[in-house]
């Protein structure tokens, strides 16, 4: 056995803990930014909320409120513009996977003065990097504790990655009290994005021994509360927000597989939430890939008190009981975009590559037909 496990984010997680926000920051500096999507903080208060908590620590504040989902080179740009000439200390990153994503992008980039892209996919690991406090507001991605920042490249229709234990938060903040302002549908798609994290970091070739506790923990409580979740039982989104921090935790070290490779396109293209797209095609993983893992569809299924041979057939269960659409073609992808999809699928060679089974042209297409039937 031979492996590594790294994590220096500090968790704090209680409804409520919101309220440590301005001291949490005040012990990383005096002044901050804070990074939020467009329309998500300002809605429900949270700007004026994180602006007295800040204030009261006598911490001077500034909002970057122009994350879009999905964030691009160019917004990444301009809030890295803004604190190279606002000056900060901290850089706060509340929001969905798209304001996380981008704090961590923004503090790279205004740490280093160079072009964000010279940054895709190569590790930073030693930068010295403004530090980041991470605030999530939905139960899926788990940016909170990761080292990746996933960008859109608009330009050339791409998503690229940004990683490196340099952008990994100092300081996660997770009050599941945010969770009542979102939608049923946002909390199925966030939610079958965990799942996806976890079952694929579970089955990667990178997975390892401590990933795997959190993988597997993740998984079963996904199964156990999404479901009421939905329908806004305040103890299962708790559970939820949890199940998506464990499962964030197992991607740093695990990494994804397939599911994220062939559902780029359906972001990039067709602007389908990240967290459905995974859900339309976590099925078809699972089996494309159980005859080269059969003990992990064993131990997956044995949390979950079923057979594996059932495997599949629980997450299609979940995805109906979630309201998940039935397929592709319910989302509006058509099957004459089948060529384009496997092409850009195949160029995600960081996702595929990691896919415990070797996956060919041929394979991606099977996958892709199932997910429209």
């Amino acid at each position: 056995m031979k492996f590594e496990f790294h994590l220096p984010t500090k968790v704090i997680f209680y409804p409520g803990s919101l309220e440590v926000l301005g001291e949490k920051t005040a012990k990383l500096g005096g002044k901050c930014l804070v990074v939020t999507g467009r329309t998500f903080a300002r809605k429900y208060g949270y700007i004026d909320r994180m602006r007295e908590l800040l204030e009261a620590s006598n911490v001077k504040v500034e909002f970057f409120s122009r994350v879009e989902p999905n964030p691009s080179f160019q917004t990444v740009e301009e809030g890295a513009e803004l604190v190279k000439k606002i000056g900060v200390d901290v850089i706060v990153g509340f929001g969905g996977g798209s304001a996380m994503d981008a704090a961590k992008a923004i503090a790279l980039l205004a740490s280093k003065s160079e072009d964000i892209r010279d940054y895709v996919g190569v590790p930073v690991d030693e930068e010295d990097v403004i530090p980041i406090i991470a605030v999530p507001t939905t139960c899926g991605t788990g940016s909170e504790v990761t080292k990746y920042s996933v960008l859109t490249d608009v330009e050339n229709k791409r998503k690229v990655v940004v990683l490196g234990y340099s952008i990994l938060p100092r300081v996660a903040i997770l009050d599941p009290t945010i969770l009542k302002h979102l939608p049923s549908h946002l909390v199925a798609y966030t939610g079958f994005d965990a799942l996806s994290h976890a079952m694929e970091a579970f089955i990667s070739k990178k997975s390892q021994p401590v990933s795997d506790i959190f993988a597997l923990e993740s998984i079963k409580l996904i199964f156990k509360y999404l479901r009421r979740a939905v329908k806004r039982d305040f103890q299962a989104l708790e559970m939820m927000h949890y199940a998506s921090m464990l499962a964030g935790v197992a991607i740093n070290f695990a990494g994804t597989t397939i599911v994220h490779g062939l559902g780029y396109y359906l972001t990039v293209y067709h602007d389908i939430h990240h967290g459905l797209a995974n859900a339309l095609l976590l099925p078809y993983m699972l089996e494309f890939n159980a005859p080269i893992v059969p003990e992990k569809m064993e131990r997956m299924a044995e949390i979950l008190k079923i057979s594996s041979d059932k495997l599949v057939e629980e997450v299609m269960k979940l995805r109906k009981a979630t309201g998940i659409p039935e397929n592709l073609k319910k989302v509006g992808v058509s099957e004459e975009e089948i060529g384009k999809m496997v092409e850009e699928a195949m160029s995600y060679s960081r996702n595929l590559s990691n896919n415990p089974r070797e996956v060919t042209p041929e394979d991606v297409e099977k996958i892709y037909r199932k997910a429209f039937t």
